[in-house]
């Protein structure tokens, strides 16, 4: 079996960088069951000084246990899907206890929340978008969250999530909006 090979020349010219802050394994890929090797790549890269932290997206509890008995360093971060509708709450338990942060990719659940009633009265309760609550429960609970932007005032909306709180009525809102739906594909499944 050969080696794995590493996606991203960082030092070549299509980068024109000598790090990258993050590098992640995408999906652990379980079918090809090589997840492990291509770890241990990026734990070369980790301690070449070619990427400042290494992480892993998708991963489920038992691939990253397997990474913490077969390997020396542990990802700084699980990107995972996480939104209202699919809080994986068992997921962002394990990384919490074994120290890995959660990033939410896609924390609007693809669009799936947008015109929610519930989410847009506890919205007008607070005067804000339905995406700033969305966002703010994110950080309250503790994941790290990536939303989409292209337009400057849709950025200015994403960011202004820092001067209210939700109170605990709207987290057991949210928590009653958890349907056990993924929007994207089953990490046991996909690969």
């Amino acid at each position: 079996m050969n080696a794995p090979v590493i996606g991203i020349d960082i030092g070549g010219s299509a980068l024109g960088l000598d790090y990258v802050d993050l590098y992640l394994i995408h999906w652990p890929h379980p079918q090809q069951d090589r997840y492990v090797e291509t770890w241990q790549a990026l734990e070369k890269i980790l301690a070449e000084g070619r990427a400042k932290s290494i992480g892993v997206s998708n991963f489920q509890p038992h691939h990253l246990s397997r990474l913490f008995k077969e390997t020396s360093v542990r990802p700084v971060v699980n990107q995972i899907e996480v939104h209202p509708g699919f809080q994986n709450e068992r997921l962002r338990q394990f990384n919490a206890e074994h120290n890995v942060l959660t990033q939410a990719w896609s924390p609007l659940g693809r669009g799936t929340v947008l015109g929610n009633p519930k989410l847009e009265a506890i919205a007008r309760k607070h005067s804000r978008s339905l995406v700033q609550v969305v966002l703010r429960w994110h950080v309250e609970i503790g994941n790290v969250v990536i939303p989409k932007s292209v337009t400057p005032a849709r950025m200015r909306e994403i960011i202004d999530i820092f001067d209210f709180r939700l109170d605990a009525y709207d987290h057991a809102v949210i928590r009653s909006l958890e349907s056990g739906r993924r929007t994207g594909h089953d990490p046991d499944d996909f690969g």
